[in-house]
This record gives structure tokens, sequence and C-alpha cells, in this order.
């Protein structure tokens, strides 16, 4: 097959009506381009140039193999700007991977907050297990991937994904008992302990989650009414318990909104309630390119954000800070 450059070079000959001049469009001796013409020639089994004192002029042959050097030359072209494109579409794109509360609650405020331009990157949001976040970093589906843990250290998240992951802290999120804006509880003062939780009709997350496993753990010292609901996602429980007198557990971004609209309330307890450690991770070899990078920082700086709460839930946070302060991961 001819090379794309001496077929663009027969074309400026063609154009130019001399080697020489193709050749200097080229930025090569004469010599040069006429060796590269001649090598093409041999090699198609074709004579291309008729050569003059006076110039040179392409053959009848010359001239069909320039009609398809044409075409050649057209479709490099639109597979360079293809390709620059491409590059630059991948490069305006930031894919994020998190876990199901993160992906629901915090990524928008991160995003929001940060004054991140929609219109200049495509942002891709998909959430699943910590499991599922690690394969998705290393077989590249992602750039970047933000994970929840219960009290796990840095270094047990580390292990857990892998030598080959980075991680980064990015905030606690804290967790508290909630209930609804009718339950005697959402005007109530004074702690709630945990055997008055334990026996409180409640709503639970489903059986193998994180927060499900905290809770069991809380009210494994009491003795449990045995009276409970349990459903599969926090969207679920939130409305149970707003339309309803049950109490449950749940991490505070997740009830911001509720929070604010008054349909939910905040019960300070007199037992420590973990915070729930929210790290960043990523491909170590890959590292992080601009946008998500950026997003690190912005996560970083803003944590977990915290609702404008109402006089009495200002309260019931203070209350949850003085009764034991939740240790960080």
């Amino acid at each position: 097959m001819p090379q794309l450059a001496d077929l663009d070079l027969l074309l400026s000959v063609e154009r130019y009506g001399s080697v020489g001049k193709a050749a200097q469009a080229h930025s090569l001796s004469q010599p040069a381009a006429s060796i590269r013409i001649s090598a093409m020639e041999r090699r198609l089994g074709l004579r291309l140039l008729e050569r003059s004192p006076t110039g040179s002029k392409l053959t009848e042959e010359g001239e069909m193999l320039a009609k398809y050097a044409r075409n050649v030359m057209q479709a490099a072209r639109e597979l360079l700007e293809f390709g620059s494109a491409s590059q630059s579409s991948e490069a305006k794109r930031l894919r994020i991977a998190c876990s199901p509360a993160i992906s629901e609650h915090l990524i928008p405020e991160w995003l929001n907050r940060s004054g991140f331009s929609f219109g200049e990157a495509r942002v891709e949001v998909q959430a699943g297990s910590i499991d599922e976040l690690r394969r998705l970093i290393r077989s590249r589906h992602v750039d970047l991937a933000f994970i929840d843990g219960w009290c796990q250290p840095g270094s047990q998240v580390q292990q857990r994904f892998g030598d080959d992951m980075a991680t980064r802290y990015i905030c606690d999120d804290r967790l508290a008992v909630v209930v609804g804006s009718k339950h005697p509880w959402a005007r109530r003062q004074s702690l709630v302990t945990v055997e008055e939780l334990a026996s409180a009709a409640l709503v639970l997350r489903e059986r193998g989650s994180g927060l499900r496993e905290f809770t069991d753990e809380l009210l494994r010292t009491a003795r449990a009414s045995g009276s409970y609901v349990e459903l599969p996602s926090s969207a679920a429980i939130k409305q149970a318990v707003a339309t309803s007198q049950r109490v449950t557990v749940l991490n505070i971004s997740t009830v911001r909104s509720e929070l604010v609209e008054g349909r939910l309330k905040l019960v300070a307890a007199d037992q420590e309630l973990p915070a729930k450690p929210i790290y960043a991770a990523w491909s170590e070899g890959r590292g992080l390119a601009e946008y998500a990078r950026e997003l690190v920082e912005i996560a970083a700086s803003k944590g977990s954000p915290m609702p404008v709460l109402l006089p009495d839930q200002r309260m019931k946070i203070s209350l949850l800070a003085e009764a034991k302060p939740a240790a960080r991961a």
C-alpha cells in the first residue's frame, strides 16, 4: 500500500505542476521528493508522472491514482478529526460510581455547591456495592468512586480496595434517630435511651446492609420488642416514618430535605451513634483527570452538608454532640 504522505505528495505535484514546488510545500528537497514518487511508481507498477524541463504532469494512470488519493486523504482527515473530537469529549467527561446513599444525597450537593458547569462536562453517576465500585474502577468504566464504611479505618478501606487503588478521606456522615413530625418524640427534650429505642416500633433496612448491621448491634444489649418493618431503601424508610408513629436510624445527609421541610425530626439518644466515614477511591496508576480531581477537592471541602435547621432541630443537633461526640473513623 502506498503511504499517505506519498499520496499527498502526488496530489501536490498535480496541484503545482512541479516536483520542486511540491517538495517545497512538504518541506522536502526536490531529489527526496523525486525518489519517493519513483519508489511509489515501482511499488504500484505504474508510471505516474511525465517529467519535462518545464515541469511535471500526471499521466493518465497518475490522474486515476490521484482521484483515489483524494478520497483516501479526505477519509484520513475525517479520521483525525474524529480522534481529536473524541479526545476532547473524553476530557470533558466525568464518570462517577458511589454507594447508593452518596449518589442520591451527596453527589448532587457537591456538584451544585461547587458551581460545577454541566454545560462543559458530561457527568455520569452510577451506584453499586463496594465490590462493584472496585470492579468499575479497575475495568476503567469509571474515573472515580465514593464509598462509605461503618467506622472502618482508612487502612481497611485501602485493603478492601487493593494496593493498586488510591483513597482519600472525605468526611463523616453522622447517624441519628429520626421520627415523623407527629411522633411524641418529635417534641421531646430529654435523651432517648437505647432501651426505649429497642422497644419502639422500628423501620429498618434489609439484612446485610451496613445500616442494618449497625442498628442490630446498637439494640443487641437491649430487649427489643420484635416489632419492626424491614424496607430495602432509605427513601421507603423515610416515607414510612413520616406517615406513622415508627422510628428509624438514618444518616443525616439522607434526611436533610425532610428536616428542612419539617416532615421528619431528629431525636437525641443517650448513646453514641457513630459517624459514617466517606472516602474517594481511584486507580493509583491512572491518577485523576482534571474534573475528577476537582470534584474530590470540592467533596473534601464541602463534606456532608448540614441542612438549614429550625431552632428545635439545632438544639437536637447540640444534644447529639453533647451526649457523646462521635469519634471520627
